[in-house]
């Protein structure tokens, strides 16, 4: 369900999705309102769970991992099985993102790797529980765009 948000909280927001480490003060100079005005807002956002963290985004490949790859997954429907799997991939490091989806395959995931050895072995392992049926994965070469960020932009930057 969407939240109908307010124009002040609104600009808070995009103000941080430009630049994370605003401090209050400087919400508050950007949107035109107080200090403690923005540090309320912002709680209130939070409460609701509109903002759900604050992280960093750190370069990957500056990191060591240079192998982001994609995995299409189709699970046998026994449930006992699925909940192994989804276990072994709650738990793994090189899993960034599990998705569930309707169609032809039951998950989507996205994965980083230091080396093709260490995807190698991942997707060895992954393959090896019952309840895997079939994978198709994707190698990323190269990465065009990542501003995962834009759409929610586009939405604050609306009016209304």
């Amino acid at each position: 369900m969407e939240t109908k948000l307010k124009k002040k909280d609104k600009c808070i927001l995009k103000a941080l999705l430009e630049n994370g480490r605003r401090s209050y003060s400087g919400l508050g100079r950007a949107c035109g309102i107080s200090r403690q005005v923005a540090f309320e807002r912002l709680k209130k956002l939070s409460e609701e769970g509109i903002v759900k963290r604050f992280s960093v985004c750190l370069d990957a490949d500056k990191l060591g991992f240079s192998f982001k790859a994609y995995v299409l997954l189709i699970a046998k429907p026994e449930e006992n099985l699925r909940t192994e799997l989804v276990e072994f991939l709650s738990v793994s490091r090189n899993v960034m993102k599990i998705q569930l989806l309707f169609g032809r395959f039951d998950f989507f995931l996205e994965l980083l790797f230091r080396d093709k050895e260490e995807m190698t072995e991942f997707l060895r392992r992954m393959q090896s529980f019952g309840a895997v049926e079939r994978t198709e994965t994707f190698i990323v070469y190269q990465t065009m765009k990542d501003k995962p960020e834009d759409p929610l932009l586009e939405c604050l930057c609306e009016k209304g």
